[in-house]
């Protein structure tokens, strides 16, 4: 009896699901398009799709969720971005099937910068919310179709559960917190160069600049001209050259809407470990429409 439960037991070490499920446990912030193939079967990972629903009916991954990320990331008022409501961004999530203990996987478009962007913030969100296992799918939809991975057409139908948990809050930095900050943190400005030197500026933001002491990070700096996430060696050199070797320090990453901040949040913390990130979701958008706040150009 005994050789017979040691056998059962290594028969099951042995078995991809169980291998799958230990992974799922610990996942790469960026997961590789061999990792999720080797786990599209695992109960515990859910793979979300962010795209848009027509591409999603074209051929998406393999069982993979439409989670198109307008739900994640809705004007409220005046401004362009804003976290759902709490309610509302926990039903979302159990719609889709997720639990407390999933494992997220997010999938985009990847092939410009205006795509890249959604990943990280879609990711930010579920963080905001309470969950912890979460990854970026490399490269996107076009690195899995590159390398001749299957495409389904089948409406993925998730399993509804029940999602509650308690907001995570120390990621996020309201507009007060920022000012009170000023000269104290490192402020990581995310936006293309001539947005931050202040040559140019989007429509909706009222001055041209950046804010007091910040350094620019532009989001694209992550990535190759393929779409994939730059080597950890380069991403660390990129940033260290920004914010320094020190971990402890506080960064606050902004950008002009809330959009692109994410990208060099989830770097610094999920893949290079710095321990005390926070975005400043309202970004310049917001930080403008105060005339006694203070931009440099």
């Amino acid at each position: 009896m005994k050789k017979l439960c040691f056998s059962s037991l290594l028969i099951l070490f042995l078995t991809p699901l169980f291998f799958s499920l230990v992974l799922a446990n610990d996942i790469d912030p960026i997961v590789s398009t061999e990792w999720l193939a080797a786990n599209l079967n695992n109960p515990k990972v859910v793979a979300i799709d962010i795209r848009k629903i027509e591409d999603y009916r074209e051929g998406h991954i393999p069982g993979s969720v439409s989670a198109y990320y307008g739900i994640w990331a809705a004007p409220k008022g005046d401004s362009h971005l804003e976290f759902p409501p709490e309610d509302d961004l926990f039903d979302t999530i159990g719609d889709l099937g997720i639990k407390p203990d999933s494992t997220v996987v997010i999938i985009c478009k990847t092939y410009h910068c205006f795509f890249q962007a959604m990943a990280p913030r879609v990711l930010f969100t579920l963080q905001y919310a309470g969950l912890k296992s979460l990854g970026i799918l490399d490269g996107g939809q076009e690195k899995w179709v590159i390398e001749g991975r299957p495409l389904s057409k089948e409406i993925a139908k998730p399993k509804k559960a029940t999602y509650r948990a308690r907001l995570n809050k120390e990621t996020h930095a309201e507009k007060d917190y920022v000012v009170s900050r000023l000269g104290k943190a490192i402020f990581v400005d995310v936006r293309e160069p001539v947005l931050f030197s202040g040559m140019e500026k989007q429509e909706f933001v009222q001055k041209a600049g950046h804010i007091p002491g910040a350094v620019n990070l532009p989001a694209s700096a992550a990535y190759t001209k393929l779409g994939t996430f730059k080597k950890k060696e380069d991403l660390e050199r990129i940033a260290v050259a920004a914010v320094g070797t020190d971990k402890s320090r506080e960064i606050i990453t902004y950008c002009d809407a809330g959009k692109c901040c994410p990208t060099w949040a989830f770097i610094l913390t999920r893949v290079l470990g710095y321990k005390n990130v926070r975005l400043y979701d309202g970004s310049f958008e917001e930080w403008t429409k105060d005339p006694s706040l203070p931009v440099n150009r």
